[in-house]
């Protein structure tokens, strides 16, 4: 994975695009199709993976850092380890809850 797209994810800042983080984190979690609202908790979900993964400190430092480029092996989680972050995404207080919300189909 790049390293910069990575970053994205492990920092909290925009290291490249924003369609980058809805890709990546599709193929962590195995479901395309992630929209704006869910984004944060998928975020939060993900990171205990990641952390266990990436644990090079300097992926955590929180800074905008485009010197750190590359490329890193991120293994595709098992279906066990997609499981546990779904419960974490499910654990988490649903920011649309007792709001209206229409679906609108294109």
């Amino acid at each position: 994975m790049n390293i910069q797209r990575l970053r994205n994810l492990t920092t909290g800042r925009l290291h490249t695009e924003m369609g980058h983080i809805y890709e990546d984190l599709g193929i962590i979690t195995g479901e395309t199709g992630l929209m704006t609202h869910m984004l944060p908790r998928a975020m939060r979900a993900v990171e205990p993976w990641l952390r266990e993964k990436i644990t090079d400190a300097r992926f955590w430092d929180g800074a905008f850092d485009q010197s750190h480029t590359g490329e890193i092996d991120l293994p595709t989680p098992t279906e066990d380890e997609r499981k546990a972050m779904f419960e974490r995404y499910a654990a988490q207080p649903n920011p649309l809850a007792g709001k209206t919300v229409i679906g609108v189909q294109v």
